[in-house]
């Protein structure tokens, strides 16, 4: 029998739009990238879709319900033999370091992976679309602060409008106006002086995508997913 490729968890269902999206994303890239045809030739996948409670378009509700939650969850994947697992929600990498510190698998950090790919490309300023709790807890600010990359955040009016969409989205009502409502708070953010523009929520590529816009958009779902198949298939 053939070399095994590595198995990818997603702990997903928050919301389950954007882990339906991150699966399709990885069969794409992996048929791009690796010229996958045969159901061989793709990563194997396990998927765990988590109804998350204490959590809503805002992102954290409750901290203690959703960390144990998550706990469980990715103890789960790895014990379903999952060899890497990633998360298909930016805010609850709050608790990334509980999650990687319950399992003995690598769990792939979505905004450091971000922090990479911004990196690579020489950006110094990039505007944040994200959940309200992501923001609140400057998860990407932080982390891009390491980089002396500078997150233009958005402010009370621009998050409302974000949590709105996200909300949409969440429930599969996205429409046209959402991207310009986006691209509206785009164009604000390079006036601010941003050169490109992170999706740290992994709804929002639902409703906006680099088909809608020349500004740089950096789709953190595509940027985990590429992550993950690379890791799986790469031999």
């Amino acid at each position: 029998m053939p070399q095994k490729n590595k198995t990818i968890g997603v702990l997903g269902g928050m919301g389950p739009e954007a882990s339906s999206n991150l699966y399709a994303k990885i069969i794409q890239y992996a048929q791009q990238e690796y010229g996958a045809v045969q159901d061989f030739d793709y990563p194997p996948i396990i998927i765990y879709s988590l109804p998350l409670f204490g959590f809503d378009e805002t992102g954290i509700v409750d901290e203690d319900l959703v960390k144990k939650q998550l706990i469980e969850g990715v103890k789960k994947l790895e014990s379903a033999g999952c060899d890497l697992i990633i998360v298909a929600c930016n805010t609850v990498h709050s608790y990334y370091d509980e999650m990687q510190s319950a399992v003995k698998v690598p769990i792939f950090n979505i905004i450091e992976e971000t922090r990479k790919r911004v990196l690579e490309f020489g950006y110094k300023k990039v505007g944040l679309f994200a959940s309200e709790s992501t923001n609140k807890l400057k998860l990407y600010q932080k982390r891009f602060a390491d980089s002396n990359i500078k997150v233009i955040s958005p402010n009370t009016k621009q998050q409302r409008i974000l949590n709105q969409v996200i909300e949409r989205v969440m429930g599969g009502n996205q429409k046209k106006e959402d991207i310009i409502l986006l691209k509206d708070i785009a164009r604000d953010y390079l006036k601010q002086g941003a050169e490109a523009i992170v999706l740290g929520c992994t709804e929002i590529p639902l409703a906006i995508n680099q088909t809608h816009t020349d500004i740089k958009l950096f789709d953190t779902i595509e940027i985990i997913v590429q992550c993950a198949v690379d890791y799986s298939l790469k031999k």
